[in-house]
């Protein structure tokens, strides 16, 4: 999370969206960046509005004053990244290890709510009454969200590196499990849809 209140925005930082990229490109503009632990730097929309919104009213930025911005990925894709991540070498021991479990497997076990990955639509989720989430970019238009916070910035668009990134997918989903997942993540399919 990056709060860049002065500028008009803060960043919710979405699990596996390119979040570390975007934090190295504009941390230093920032008036909070959160890094650790990660519950923290990946809080909810409603988390930030318990925690953070104070804060930041405290020093003078009352919530109507930023929004909102996120990215969100197609949920499959999402779930893919996530099955690729923890099989990563050097992750082998931890109980989320991946290695040797199949994606489809691993779907399955998300269906059953044996593997909890949250979900985009629960991110973005806020309290009744409360300001939404304004801005929203798709994952794959992370070049444009870039681009808008640089402009809010006043600030050249930065290059975005790949961080933190999963290892390269060697096999397609199957047709099967990709229908399995998206109906398991049918709000998610629908925000990814509606984003920008």
């Amino acid at each position: 999370m990056m709060a860049m209140a002065r500028a008009g925005f803060c960043f919710l930082a979405m699990t596996k969206t390119g979040s570390t990229a975007v934090e190295r490109a504009f941390q230093r503009h920032a008036e909070l960046v959160v890094r650790r632990p990660p519950r923290m730097k990946h809080a909810t929309a409603r988390t930030f509005d318990r925690v953070f919104v104070p804060v930041l009213e405290f020093y003078g930025h009352p919530r109507e004053s930023y929004e909102l911005v996120c990215v969100v990925r197609e949920p499959v894709d999402w779930a893919h990244s996530w099955w690729r991540y923890r099989a990563r070498p050097g992750s082998e021991g931890s109980p989320q290890h991946t290695g040797g479990v199949s994606f489809d497997e691993f779907a399955e076990r998300i269906v059953a709510g044996e593997v909890d990955l949250g979900s985009s639509s629960n991110f973005v989720r806020v309290r009744a009454g409360r300001p939404p989430v304004e801005r929203v970019y798709r994952y794959e238009h992370l070049d444009v969200a870039a681009a808008w916070m640089a402009g809010r910035l006043g600030v050249d668009v930065p290059a975005m590196g790949q961080v933190n990134t999963s290892p390269p997918a060697a096999d397609p989903v199957a047709a099967s499990t990709r229908r399995l997942l998206e109906e398991h993540y049918a709000r998610d399919v629908v925000l990814h849809e509606s984003a920008l």
